[in-house]
C-alpha cells in the first residue's frame, strides 16, 4: 500500500511501525538526549522519525513531516541529491 502523509498519521502507532519496516527507507539516525531518532523517507513524499528511548529499551513515538527544511539535523548524514527527491512531491 502506498501511504500519503495523512494516511500515514492516522495509523495506529503498530501500524504505523508495520509500514515503516515495509515501505520505509532508512535514511540516517541521530540521537537526542536518551532517544535514538531514526528517519525514514516514503515515496509519498514525506519522511518520518521513529524515536527509540535506548534506556527504557521501547519504541516510543513517530514524528512525520514533509519539509525538506525539517531534515536540518541530518545534515551532516545525508546528501539529498542521492535521495533523487521530487521538490514538489515532498
Amino acid at each position: 500500500m502506498k501511504y500519503t502523509h495523512y494516511s500515514f498519521r492516522a495509523l495506529p502507532f503498530a501500524d504505523q511501525l508495520s509500514a515503516i519496516w515495509q515501505e520505509g527507507v532508512f535514511l540516517a539516525c541521530r540521537y537526542e538526549e536518551e532517544d535514538a531518532i531514526n528517519l525514514y523517507h516514503f515515496s509519498g513524499g514525506f519522511f518520518v522519525e521513529l524515536y527509540y528511548d535506548q534506556f527504557a529499551n521501547t519504541l516510543v513515538r513517530t514524528r512525520t513531516f514533509t519539509s525538506i527544511n525539517c531534515l536540518e539535523d541530518y545534515a551532516v548524514s545525508i546528501n539529498l541529491k542521492e535521495l533523487s527527491l521530487d521538490q514538489e512531491g515532498i
